[in-house]
């Protein structure tokens, strides 16, 4: 089955223009609500494309932004406050489209924004789901710090940083080689970014605000994602929360776009 590609766009916001794709519902159902996917650090909303087709084909419109500093949104010229601010710029995105009930999404990074979305937001967000969520102690916090706050992706004149980003892609796990080279070019791109939003995510007690989150919560993780050992916090915090494991290594819905959408959609059928 040919699947429509989703729809590139952007909105407007203080400090600059935030990119987005979306995909409407393939036949339209008022009992499903939109879903907006957060993609995680260093990517962008290009590898929800295939999820994004295969929840519109289940008759849901998805949304997925490009995080500022990602994919095709603009570069912050400062280091954005927190979590909290992340937020902020894609509710803009929640009133540019005029969504008032929603379902968030979010992925590594993207899980730590999808979440306090969920939590500050409990009137509109209708369910949560995260996709490897960063569920660290303030003591792996700041091991994460020391490990991740690094730019080995900023460029150099002789090009070297274009080989490190994709050796370090490569020794992630399997991979396509066209899907390699797209991620390769979006870490490469998002240098910046990633040191912006890893300095936010690692000072979030993420821990803390999933408990604050009242709306249902899902929980998505690979058995080699490098945030799979924390993955039994969800039920610790969230006892009523649904937990399935999927495939895909750190690259879950890249990879197992399939296996993600079914344990949302099945997840999504019972609310």
């Amino acid at each position: 089955m040919a699947f429509p590609t989703p729809i590139r766009a952007f909105y407007d916001t203080p400090e600059g223009q935030i990119h987005y794709r979306y995909l409407h519902a393939s036949v339209k159902d008022a009992s499903k609500q939109p879903i907006i996917l957060m993609h995680m650090s260093a990517c962008s909303s290009l590898y929800y494309i295939e999820m994004m087709q295969l929840c519109a084909a289940a008759g849901y419109d998805c949304y997925a932004p490009d995080m500022p500093g990602f994919g095709d949104s603009y570069n912050p010229t400062h280091q954005p406050s927190n979590i909290r601010w992340y937020v902020e710029v894609f509710q803009l995105l929640v009133k540019h489209i005029g969504l008032t009930k929603f379902h968030v999404l979010g992925h590594h990074s993207g899980a730590s924004i999808a979440t306090e979305m969920a939590a500050v937001y409990p009137d509109e967000v209708l369910s949560l789901c995260v996709i490897g969520p960063a569920l660290l102690t303030e003591e792996e916090q700041v091991g994460e710090r020391i490990k991740n706050i690094v730019a080995y992706n900023e460029p150099v004149m002789d090009g070297s940083h274009l080989q490190r980003v994709w050796d370090v892609l490569l020794s992630s796990g399997t991979w396509e080689v066209e899907k390699l080279h797209e991620q390769t070019l979006d870490a490469a791109r998002a240098w910046q970014g990633r040191i912006q939003i890893y300095t936010c995510v690692f000072h979030q007690p993420m821990i803390e605000v999933l408990g604050q989150v009242k709306c249902p919560v899902l929980g998505l993780c690979g058995l080699q994602d490098v945030l799979y050992p924390q993955f039994g916090r969800v039920t610790e915090i969230q006892p009523t929360a649904t937990c399935v494991v999927v495939k895909g290594e750190d690259f879950e819905p890249l990879k197992d776009a399939e296996g993600c959408s079914k344990a949302m959609l099945e997840f999504y059928s019972k609310l």
